[in-house]
């Protein structure tokens, strides 16, 4: 049977098609946001670590330094403005060894994404990490 010039059939494919590439549409807008997760969780990551660093430079008791950088990191990682519940966070302090030694920051973030066993994407890890050394006059504060 012809209705305005396309038959039943023509028009029962152009639903189907139409119907896939809705959901395929809505697959990869959903898909964009979780990217935006992704980011964020980096962006956060860079800032723990970056004030850890600085915390670690600041400090003359390398022992000292190590623990007040690895709470401001861990502070700056869960404040209430984050928005980030699903994302994981740990953080690695590794103290000067000496006065005016370097010191690092390691701060890994696994972000969760909504198409990693679609695309064979790893669930790993990821890491932001800054060096720090601190000033020798600071240093010599504690002698």
């Amino acid at each position: 049977m012809i209705i305005n010039g396309k038959s039943r059939k023509e028009r029962g494919q152009a639903l189907a098609e139409t119907a896939v590439i809705s959901v395929v549409a809505i697959l990869m807008i959903f898909g964009t946001f979780s990217l935006i997760v992704i980011h964020r969780a980096r962006t956060l990551a860079v800032s723990a670590a970056y004030a850890c660093a600085q915390f670690l430079s600041q400090a003359p008791n390398p022992e000292q330094a190590a623990q007040q950088a690895y709470d401001i990191a861990d502070r700056t990682i869960n404040a209430d403005w984050s928005g980030l519940v699903n994302v994981q966070f740990r953080v690695e302090v590794s103290a000067p060894a000496g006065p005016g030694a370097p010191g690092n920051c390691i701060v890994h973030y696994n972000a969760p994404f909504l198409y990693k066993g679609m695309f064979g994407i790893p669930d790993e890890w990821s890491a932001e990490s800054f060096y720090s050394r601190s000033e020798v006059w600071k240093a010599d504060w504690d002698k």
